[in-house]
């Protein structure tokens, strides 16, 4: 385990190109879970309408690539980092990448269940709160 100083939080919004496919999104998630797997990299994702909003967190150099690699991805633009702070522990630590805004997905394709999560009242406050950031 990394000491806690060593322990980030990294946050963002995006807006995806275009409207993401189910295969499209499918495919992000998959890559996004073996790379967060490779490098101890936790966290949710939200998408909606287009819209991007994510939190990543571990170990701070390990989150800079994720965050260097989030910024090249061509699938979306108008990347703005909200905050990137120290934590002591991580929110998700079982989470490599838990995706929300697919519970319609869940109902089409069940499979997904184990990827797709419901909103607990935390994670829905927190999407909310991102929202009202938006311009």
């Amino acid at each position: 385990m990394p000491k806690p100083k060593d322990l980030v939080e990294l946050s963002y919004l995006s807006e995806a190109v275009s409207d993401m496919s189910f295969l499209g999104l499918m495919r992000l998630l998959e890559s996004a879970r073996a790379f967060n797997q490779k490098h101890g990299v936790t966290g949710i994702l939200f998408y909606d309408n287009q819209q991007f909003a994510q939190i990543i967190e571990g170990e701070r150099a390990s989150v800079m690539k994720v965050w260097k690699r989030i910024q090249e991805d061509k699938r979306h633009h108008r990347v703005e980092l909200l905050e990137i702070k120290e934590i002591s522990e991580k929110s998700y630590p079982d989470w490599l990448l838990r995706f929300y805004g697919g519970e319609s997905l869940v109902r089409e394709y069940p499979a997904l269940a184990e990827m797709v999560g419901g909103m607990d009242k935390q994670s829905l406050a927190l999407m909310n709160k991102m929202r009202e950031i938006q311009p």
